[in-house]
């Protein structure tokens, strides 16, 4: 998989290697704690799709100049921030196979840290002078939280419809996938048609990323996912294959999916729910919606002119789907 993603990567393989140099650079200090923290987030690095999609869109686009290389740091940031404040939420302990900051240093610290990054970030995005691009990543940062809050809201609901799932998902996942798309897109000084195209990309291949993501909580393991399998559960979120075999399922074993999502995952309890989820179909719901949703990433891309970064941005596209198999 990794190979897949540097191959991917691969028009924007120099940048994406300064862009570990800008972040040690921008959240640098003095004060040895902080560097202590910066240092145990910025070690363990995940799979940088979000600044890899707005290095690529600003190379589909027609290029652009060192600006890009503070949109990717920006969009990066902001999502190991929401990444922390998540793990606070959901009281995890464990992210990218690592202790989480919460469990090393507390609540409050991992707070404080989150919003040290997030102030960074939109530091960084105020060098950017196009005058749309922090204007699209701040009201993706604003949908973020709207959503978070949101799902909270909705948290160990197993009664949850899709519409609400896809408000949810639109808001925390898809908004930043597609901001970063738009703003590369912006920074390159595209067309507005190029840059619409590259906005709609953004948002359904993030549906289709989180999608794919919620039926590997079920069907992944620990290592592969860097977290426990079945967190999702364990943490009240009701997610689209568990929605779906709910719609389908007989009422026995509906009862029965409802009193597991309520309890959550644990002592022993995840095989049984996967059991029950995979026979009702909702894994292979799930991911037929991913599908689609990443056919229609792929199609908004065919007002681009042909160029290597596009077909990243086209394997891109495939890839979130093959990883589920």
């Amino acid at each position: 998989m990794v190979s897949d993603l540097e191959r991917i990567y691969a028009p924007v393989h120099g940048d994406l290697q300064r862009l570990g140099e800008l972040l040690r650079h921008e959240l640098a200090t003095d004060d040895p704690f902080i560097g202590e923290l910066v240092s145990h987030v910025l070690a363990t690095r995940g799979k940088l799709v979000r600044p890899a999609l707005a290095l690529l869109s600003a190379a589909a686009a027609g290029g652009s100049d060192e600006q890009r290389l503070w949109l990717a740091g920006t969009v990066e940031l902001i999502h190991i921030a929401s990444l922390i404040h998540d793990d606070v939420i959901d009281a995890a302990d464990l992210r990218r196979g690592e202790s989480t900051v919460n469990v090393l240093w507390g609540n409050q610290i991992a707070v404080l840290l989150g919003d040290y990054l997030f102030a960074t970030a939109f530091d960084l995005i105020s060098r950017i002078r196009h005058p749309e691009v922090s204007p699209t990543i701040a009201q993706a940062a604003v949908r973020m939280s709207q959503a978070e809050i949101l799902a909270t809201k909705h948290s160990g609901e197993p009664d949850a419809d899709e519409r609400t799932y896809f408000a949810i998902i639109d808001g925390k996942t898809a908004a930043l996938f597609s901001a970063a798309a738009r703003a590369g897109a912006l920074i390159a000084g595209a067309p507005a048609p190029v840059v619409n195209a590259l906005t709609e990309f953004g948002r359904q291949w993030g549906l289709s990323f989180q999608i794919t993501d919620d039926a590997l909580d079920l069907t992944s393991t620990a290592d592969t996912l860097g977290k426990p399998v079945g967190s999702d559960i364990d943490t009240g979120k009701v997610t689209l294959p568990a929605i779906a075999a709910l719609r389908q399922a007989s009422e026995p074993d509906r009862l029965r999916l409802q009193a597991l999502l309520r309890a959550g995952a644990g002592d022993g309890a995840l095989n049984e729910l996967r059991a029950l989820v995979d026979r009702w179909g909702g894994v292979r719901y799930a991911l037929d919606v991913a599908r689609s949703l990443a056919t229609g990433a792929r199609t908004a891309l065919e007002i681009l002119p042909a160029s290597p970064a596009r077909g990243s941005l086209q394997d891109l596209a495939e890839f979130v789907v093959v990883r589920a198999r």
